[in-house]
């Protein structure tokens, strides 16, 4: 048989198919048991992990990282974890380890490098960070990504001219543009040159702000600022009226501005004047204007203090409160008026009086982007008297009685 030659072909063949079939087989065996010994190192980590023994079971995951690619998901998943629970150090260790593997997919050290940066942004290595973002943006698949983060980081940074740039990237590869975001950026500037009197910078920051947005209350009340340091109250008084009747949420901002240019102008009444047409228009209800001006420390006005009455008189859930601070049945004097705001300004100044219209966080201070969500211009005041417990408001409602939104 074996000097017929088809007897040898058929001999060599089935040779070859057993050797074949039994290296599938053990190939077969040899992966169930490597995925059975990974998936056992894998269980060993996560409960080091449990165990609250966060360095044993990062020695494991790194060890399944460099064995096998499959492992890399979570190993991204396992960076976040880290870098959620502030162990930030770890989170660096998981992430350069990724990125610093032979051969690793691009797609992948991109993404590794992105979750690097921003472990360093982080733990406060901005510099780091930045580095590693404009890498990605030159570089990267995902460009916008990596120009928001700069965004961010130079923010943190206020530094407001590379943030302004960093947009005006985002606005040249397509990204929606937020001339807003970019005109507080101007405002800031404008902010720091008039700290410095340099009013020609200002101006010119604040003509650029206003190129962003034409109608923009921030950049007003600064022009009025600087009008009235230039010896023009004027000025500063038509923009300060033009910012309460186009942006209310800024009346409290406002109010003392409008008076003292309303002084320096030689025209006092004209404050009066201006919070009457926004009662007459309909901008403002006097319970409104009288909660922005205890928010902002000025009631010295005769008009203010005529909104404060009204407020006091119309209001069920001030009533038992000014009660005790008013004689019973007689109308209050402006002294008292002044002293019942007072004391409700007391009150106001030992709680939050803003809250962000985004994110719902509370603020003791208006503040023109949020410290949580980093929205520009969302923090309103709060309802007038949320601050106060339930139980003190006789009859009280979901109503609010104060100025702007009042939702978490």
């Amino acid at each position: 048989m074996l000097s017929d030659p088809k007897g040898v072909f058929w001999l060599v063949f089935a040779g070859t198919l057993a050797v074949g079939w039994g290296a599938t087989v053990w190939y077969g065996e040899y992966r169930r048991r490597r995925r059975a010994r990974r998936r056992e190192r894998y269980l060993e980590g996560l409960r080091f992990l449990l165990d609250d023994k966060p360095e044993r079971a990062l020695e494991v995951f790194l060890g399944l990282a460099a064995a096998d690619d499959e492992t890399i998901d979570t190993h991204f998943a396992l960076g976040s974890l880290y870098r959620r629970r502030g162990e930030v150090d770890r989170a660096i260790r998981v992430h350069q380890h990724i990125v610093n593997r032979a051969g690793i997919d691009p797609r992948h050290r991109d993404a590794a490098l992105g979750e690097l940066a921003r472990d360093y942004v982080r733990a406060g290595l901005y510099d780091r960070a930045e580095k590693l973002f404009l890498q990605l943006a030159e570089s990267g698949r995902d460009p916008a990504v990596a120009l928001a983060h700069l965004v961010r980081i130079h923010e943190l940074q206020h530094d407001w001219p590379q943030a302004a740039a960093a947009h005006e990237r985002l606005r040249a590869i397509g990204v929606p543009e937020q001339p807003v975001a970019i005109a507080h950026y101007y405002c800031e500037m404008a902010e720091a040159a008039i700290a410095e009197r340099d009013f020609a910078t200002a101006r010119d920051h604040l003509r650029s702000a206003r190129h962003e947005q034409r109608d923009f209350g921030r950049s007003a009340i600064l022009r009025g600022d600087l009008a009235r340091m230039q010896g023009d109250p004027r000025l500063a008084l038509q923009l300060y009226r033009r910012v309460v009747r186009r942006d209310f949420h800024l009346l409290a901002l406002v109010l003392p501005r409008l008076a003292d240019a309303a002084r320096q102008a030689g025209d006092p009444g004209v404050f009066g004047e201006t919070l009457a047409e926004l009662l007459q228009n309909g901008l403002a209800s006097r319970s409104e204007i009288a909660y922005a001006a205890i928010v902002s420390g000025y009631f010295d006005d005769p008009a203010i203090l005529d909104c404060v009455r009204e407020w006091l008189s119309a209001d069920n859930d001030l009533k038992d409160i000014t009660s005790a601070l008013l004689p019973p049945g007689a109308d209050p004097t402006r002294e008292q008026l002044r002293a019942v705001a007072g004391a409700m300004r007391n009150v106001v100044l030992r709680h939050a009086r803003y809250r962000c219209s985004e994110c719902g966080l509370d603020s003791s201070s208006f503040l023109w982007q949020c410290p949580g969500c980093q929205s520009w211009e969302t923090l309103r005041a709060i309802a007038a008297l949320e601050f106060l417990p339930r139980a003190a408001r006789p009859g009280a409602g979901d109503r609010g009685s104060g100025i702007g939104d009042s939702k978490r």
